[in-house]
């Protein structure tokens, strides 16, 4: 078990997520977390649409790792969100995103945001993940591969 299944459960992952752009995407990421973790909904999109007025958390490959810290959260969110068609995230090779692993930590979070986010940045660095994850058609599928 890695640290990334220890916080994606299959219930954090969508398949066919029907956005537009990248506001409408980080804006439904905040809704989920709202419904599935009862975390406000509205201090998670500014958060993480704070983060990426920063700078795109676009990696490349179809692939963003949008994350935020968080007020008031106990433990770290991860969401899964494959969108049904490729959005515009300002990566840096340029082409849209279809892929969103969101990383949500404690405000005062240190080393455990910090495993995270390089254990996902890793697995996403293999195009024979990338592919996997892309053909997998169900949450469960894709739970696993993160070693859920």
């Amino acid at each position: 078990m890695n640290i990334i299944s220890r916080f994606l459960s299959g219930d954090d992952v969508v398949v066919g997520f029907d956005v537009h752009d990248k506001q409408q995407a980080l804006e439904e990421a905040a809704l989920m977390v709202e419904r599935r973790h009862n975390i406000n909904h509205a201090s998670v999109f500014r958060a993480l649409w704070r983060r990426e007025q920063a700078g795109s958390t676009g990696l490349g490959h179809g692939v963003a790792i949008p994350h935020a810290r968080i007020a008031g959260l106990g433990e770290p969110i991860v969401l899964l969100m494959r969108t049904k068609l490729p959005i515009a995230f300002g990566a840096p090779d340029h082409k849209p995103v279809s892929i969103l692993c969101v990383i949500l930590v404690p405000e005062h979070a240190t080393d455990e945001h910090l495993q995270i986010l390089a254990a996902v940045s890793e697995m996403f660095s293999h195009r024979d993940f990338r592919d996997r994850l892309k053909a997998a058609r169900e949450p469960a599928a894709i739970q696993r591969l993160f070693g859920g």
